[in-house]
């Protein structure tokens, strides 16, 4: 990722924090060829970095890498068209606040059965309308679906993270931004702008 020193992430919780409220990444490897695929994970800290963990169908090429393989997981959070009518500096010109972490790091290949795919499918399930539980399911059913998935972990050796959310424009730019977005009901966006402004404003 092209990091801007204004823009640069380095808290760990709030890449978690993210992660855990978009969980719908991309997996990208390298084999040949690129591949990527879009999957849900679940994260968790450990030791000063983050891990984490989902599971491809056992057709799925990139399953030849979960054993060692590196693999680069990309994860998106709020994000928003920037109107430059929003901000008191004029002239200005459109452009797009986001936050994104990637993480990079070797495939491990987990084979922990209900253990690994149970938590899993529990973690993804969490608000289900109708309560999913994966124990609730039949032992041979369970048994089958496990059969056409392999689950992984990716624990990071290298993060990159870029929350950019206005950091560059001045307050009242940012106060523009802010009052834009939430206009148009983009407020999840607007509180990560507000979050860079100085505590008395």
């Amino acid at each position: 990722m092209y990091l801007r020193p204004a823009f640069v992430e380095t808290d760990l919780d709030r890449m978690e924090a993210l992660i855990s409220a978009h969980p719908f990444g991309l997996l990208v490897t390298a084999d040949g060829g690129m591949d990527a695929s879009h999957i849900p994970f679940t994260v968790e800290r450990q030791d000063n970095t983050l891990i984490v963990m989902g599971h491809l169908a056992a057709a799925n090429p990139q399953c030849r890498l979960l054993d060692g393989g590196t693999a680069l997981a990309i994860f998106s959070g709020p994000h928003a068209y920037i109107a430059p009518g929003w901000y008191t500096t004029q002239p200005s010109v459109p452009t797009w606040d986001y936050a994104a972490v990637h993480l990079h790091g070797t495939l491990e290949a987990i084979d922990e059965g209900m253990a690994a795919h149970g938590d899993m499918l529990d973690a993804l399930a969490k608000g289900d309308p109708h309560s999913f539980d994966v124990r609730d399911l039949s032992e041979k059913y369970r048994s089958m679906m496990f059969k056409g998935i392999r689950a992984f972990r990716l624990r990071a050796t290298r993060i990159e993270a870029q929350w950019k959310m206005s950091q560059n424009r001045s307050i009242e730019d940012r106060k523009g931004v802010i009052a834009g977005l939430q206009s148009q009901g983009l407020a999840d966006v607007a509180a990560f702008v507000a979050e860079t402004l100085p505590a008395e404003t």
